[in-house]
């Protein structure tokens, strides 16, 4: 990250900041003229279409806070003091360049802009103001619903964001492109996030603003690489896919999605940063990795993205081949079962539960498996992870739902060797082992996903 020169705002004198104009430094000087709980104020900055912290400020007895810093190249940069969570009470939003001179006077609502050279931030201050009109349906807790959202949408919100585009005209070509961009991806994003948030009352399915079908394109819709110059910038790519997801159905689990949605972006820096910030929030399968990322690897070009890779890749196979745990537990019958039991045959194993309505949607799925591999040299296994004073309860189930292979339930619940070592803290999980006991996947695919039988068929085919 640079290194900045951060300077509180009872040191910003007038001497300092003509000695800053003088070397192309920038000067921020905020006052909070409301009661406020924070502490410190922080200066976000924009990489990769995220905000990240550029510096921070304590703010002062009186509310008065400050920044120095060289503001080159310029771009957006934004004011945090704890608003822009939850209650997303106003977006405090500037362009910054060399020379300029910002002083603000921020109520709970808005804020004044005052300064000596201000440069574009008049502007940006209106597109601020638009944003705000639109968060405020969008905000944690809120009990608006589309009863008061569509309403405002169609009568005002569109208006006065076309209105808005159409003013941005402050003859510097690249400011007003990048100006209008924000503009577009502030309304998309909150357009989109309103389905993303828990509501106390729901429109019908496929109820929804002619303005939504117009935002919908069937080709490339993401092509300009200023949109990473936009600290909202990923998130708009991310809720527009999700959008269209939620509405045409998600594809073939989220590799599928990831494949479909880089069809939709037309620039390669933009794939690059879409796949790997959809890389580190999902767990995938080698081979479904390997799959997805054999077209993509092209892209991935940047020092921070093939990292990236060298550490996603790395965890991705840090169990694949050690040994499974030894464990040892009771089956319906009270007799014990050894996991070493069956060396020679590959294992699959559920850890489940009876009162886990998932898993217990798996079922069928695991029995028509079970069936059709029968004569394969593959066990299927699934452990219990129930209460102990409920064993009564799972031989029961097991009995009455009639369930095949191996029925074992472990010890201590979640605080099993089996929860414990394979970090198991949420139900169903599967996992995969080879005829010598070792470890194949420890988040394996479920019996209902098609590709478990693709890949069993694999491995069952080379035992022959």
């Amino acid at each position: 990250m640079k290194k900045i020169f951060l300077l509180l705002c009872v040191l910003l004198t007038s001497v300092s900041v003509s000695a800053g104009n003088k070397t192309g430094l920038t000067s921020i000087e905020g006052h909070f003229t409301f009661e406020y709980k924070a502490a410190e104020v922080k200066l976000m900055y924009v990489v990769d279409g995220k905000m990240e912290t550029y510096a921070t400020s304590k703010i002062d007895p009186d509310g008065k806070f400050g920044f120095l810093l060289s503001a080159n190249p310029p771009g957006f940069y934004y004011l945090d003091y704890g608003q822009m969570k939850g209650r997303r009470d106003q977006l405090l939003r500037f362009y910054l360049q060399p020379n300029l001179d910002l002083s603000l006077e921020i109520s709970e609502k808005e804020y004044v802009l005052k300064g000596k050279k201000t440069g574009h931030n008049k502007l940006v201050q209106k597109a601020n103001k638009v944003y705000d009109a639109f968060a405020r349906f969008n905000t944690l807790g809120g009990m608006m619903t589309y009863e008061q959202y569509y309403p405002f949408l169609e009568k005002e919100g569109v208006k006065m964001v076309q209105d808005l585009k159409n003013s941005i005209r402050t003859g510097d070509e690249k400011f007003d492109a990048l100006m209008k961009l924000a503009v577009q991806c502030d309304y998309e994003n909150e357009m989109y996030g309103f389905f993303r948030l828990p509501r106390i009352k729901h429109p019908e399915k496929g109820n929804r603003p002619e303005v939504y079908n117009e935002l919908h394109v069937d080709g490339v819709k993401f092509s300009d690489e200023n949109i990473l110059r936009l600290g909202n910038g990923y998130n708009w790519m991310e809720s527009y896919f999700f959008n269209e997801q939620m509405q045409n159905g998600f594809r073939s689990g989220p590799s599928g999605g990831i494949s479909n949605s880089v069809s939709h972006i037309g620039n390669d820096r933009l794939i690059e940063v879409y796949v790997m910030n959809q890389l580190s929030r999902i767990k995938l399968q080698p081979d479904e990795y390997k799959t997805l990322m054999a077209p993509l690897y092209k892209y991935f070009t940047s020092e921070k993205s093939k990292e990236f890779l060298v550490q996603y890749e790395k965890e991705l196979h840090k169990n694949v081949g050690q040994p499974g745990l030894e464990f040892t537990y009771n089956d319906v019958n009270d007799k014990p079962v050894s996991f070493n039991d069956f060396r020679g045959k590959y294992v699959y194993i559920d850890v489940w539960a009876t009162w886990c309505g998932p898993c217990k949607k798996e079922i069928p799925f695991l029995k028509e498996l079970e069936h059709e591999y029968r004569e394969k040299d593959i066990v299927f296994m699934s452990v219990s992870v129930d209460e102990l004073k409920d064993k009564q309860k799972w031989k029961d189930f097991v009995k009455n739902e009639n369930l095949k292979g191996v029925q074992l339930m472990a010890d201590k619940a979640f605080k099993s060797a089996i929860a414990k070592n394979y970090e198991i803290n949420a139900i169903p999980r599967f996992l995969l082992f080879d005829k010598e006991g070792k470890i194949i996947s420890i988040d394996a695919y479920r019996p209902s996903n098609p590709k478990l039988r693709n890949q069993l068929n694999r491995l069952l085919g080379n035992s022959r």
